[in-house]
């Protein structure tokens, strides 16, 4: 895993570590946000987290591989952005096994940091042999914070051991939260978009009663309403189910 530049890496963070990671912090921060403005849908979200993986790849200190990991609504963790097959086989195992740092940063820490992979047995049996077999020296993972609990973690791995210190983790911690503004903000333009469409389409649905039924806006609405409250469906979904139906009439039979 190790990197064949890692050398001159580390020697570059050692003469000018405060510029160096300051301005790639920036540049990644700043091309993160605009990705995300420019692009709310879920691929590029992918695409942001990616940015902000490789920044992080590029900026910590000793970081070689890097990934995300995602809670779904049904409470799985996925996989995101990872550098590497190894990063996406590590976040399969600790949903398989049960057990791992990543986990454990989602869920109870906000920081999980392991120093020595291949002596973390005790506490992650299973996972950290599997993790030592791959390569994994030292982790650093941090919790990406919601309005809810927790979105998840960004997990960032060395193949060496004991490399990460309180001042890789502040600069990892930075990445962390942008992950988790990424996420904040991808899931307020998704909402947007959503309350966008269902407004065009009740208003389609008015529309239509309109129409039918020679009435005017608001006694539409309120048809509309009704029908909600009647069928116990949400407003936007019986003005979906009516836009639908035109359309269906409008096509007419099958010849």
């Amino acid at each position: 895993m190790a990197s064949t530049q890692e050398g001159d890496r580390d020697d570059q963070v050692a003469r000018e570590p405060g510029e160096r990671i300051g301005a790639d912090l920036a540049h990644t921060l700043e091309e993160a946000a605009r990705n995300l403005l420019e692009r709310g849908d879920s691929e590029g979200i992918d695409h942001t987290l990616g940015l902000v993986v490789r920044g992080a790849i590029q900026s910590v200190p000793h970081v070689e591989q890097a990934g995300v990991s995602l809670v779904t609504k049904g409470g799985h963790v996925e996989s995101h952005a990872p550098s590497s097959e190894v990063v996406h086989d590590l976040d399969r195992l600790q949903n398989e096994l049960g057990e791992g740092p990543c986990l454990d940063s989602i869920w109870n820490e906000q920081r999980t940091l392991v120093d020595d992979m291949s002596r973390a047995h005790d506490r992650w049996p299973r996972y950290a042999r599997a993790a030592a077999e791959r390569g994994i020296g030292s982790l650093m993972s941090f919790q990406l914070f919601a309005q809810r609990g927790s979105a998840g973690a960004l997990n960032l791995y060395s193949s060496r051991t004991h490399v990460f210190d309180e001042g890789t983790a502040d600069t990892g911690r930075l990445f962390a939260a942008q992950a988790a503004l990424v996420l904040h903000g991808a899931k307020r333009i998704e909402g947007l978009t959503v309350a966008v469409e269902s407004r065009d389409t009740i208003g389609q649905a008015k529309g239509i009663l309109m129409e039918r039924f020679g009435v005017g806006q608001e006694r539409a609405f309120s048809m509309l309403v009704e029908s909600s409250q009647n069928t116990n469906l949400k407003l936007a979904s019986v003005a979906e189910w009516l836009v639908r139906e035109a359309e269906d009439a409008g096509r007419g039979p099958a010849r």
